[in-house]
């Protein structure tokens, strides 16, 4: 709060923030790891290394419009399989996702904390909202699946608007979804790119969710952000008990 005692609005990232993804991502690379006789010899967090590379490669790419959505998920594999140096074949591509895709689907959570936050949060009258890039459908199942989907009041992503984080304009339609205004409105999100950019273009106050990240401030696009580390830290931030 700022003194005043105005309600504030909150916009929240889905994917690596009220979703813990990571989680689920070590659980589905595992399961593939422990089928696969190839990647045995590899330690998991080489595995989960470049399975992200692989992902945010092809995900600038999508962005950039040199590949559909479509292909995404099958040219992710053929990539970390290259980037490993190993043969990326058809069924190999298959058997990977049989595998990965029902162990990440089973392993889906909340991020820590997420839950209790967003319920506190409304409590004390905070409008709150979600703001994902991804597939309206997509994006509102897996809230509803971890449980922040009733949390919040809005859910907005680049499918339905048709600007993609960071573009400031997808920042402004919740902004006029949520009734606040720029300077009034917090967005947290875990990308420094996507989320915090987008943000102080659009004139919002970022605060960066790095569970990883040393100290309460980090240095971004020339401004010192907020970090939070556990979800709950939010509370603590707007002197909430």
């Amino acid at each position: 709060m700022d003194g005043t005692g105005t309600p504030k609005a909150i916009v929240f990232d889905l994917d690596n923030t009220l979703f813990d993804h990571q989680h689920s991502s070590r659980c589905a690379i595992s399961a593939v790891r422990n089928r696969c006789p190839e990647l045995a010899g590899k330690t998991l967090d080489e595995l989960i290394t470049k399975y992200d590379a692989a992902f945010q490669k092809l995900y600038d790419a999508y962005l950039r419009k040199e590949i559909t959505h479509a292909h995404m998920g099958v040219k992710r594999i053929q990539t970390f399989f290259t980037d490993l140096g190993l043969a990326a074949s058809p069924e190999k591509v298959k058997e990977f996702r049989a595998i990965y895709k029902p162990a990440y689907r089973e392993a889906r959570r909340a991020a820590p904390g997420s839950i209790e936050t967003l319920t506190k949060l409304r409590e004390h009258g905070y409008s709150l909202a979600i703001l994902t890039n991804g597939h309206v459908k997509k994006q509102n199942e897996k809230a509803e699946l971890i449980g922040v989907r009733h949390l919040v009041h809005h859910l907005v992503t680049s499918e339905e608007v048709g600007f993609a984080k960071p573009d400031p304009r997808i920042f402004r339609h919740v902004l006029d979804r949520l009734g606040t205004s720029a300077d009034a409105t917090y967005m947290v999100g875990d990308s420094p790119n996507a989320d915090i950019k987008g943000a102080l273009d659009a004139g919002m106050r970022p605060i960066l969710y790095s569970p990883m990240a040393q100290g309460p401030q980090r240095l971004i696009f020339e401004q010192q952000v907020p970090v939070i580390h556990h979800m709950s830290q939010l509370l603590e931030y707007f002197a909430i008990t």
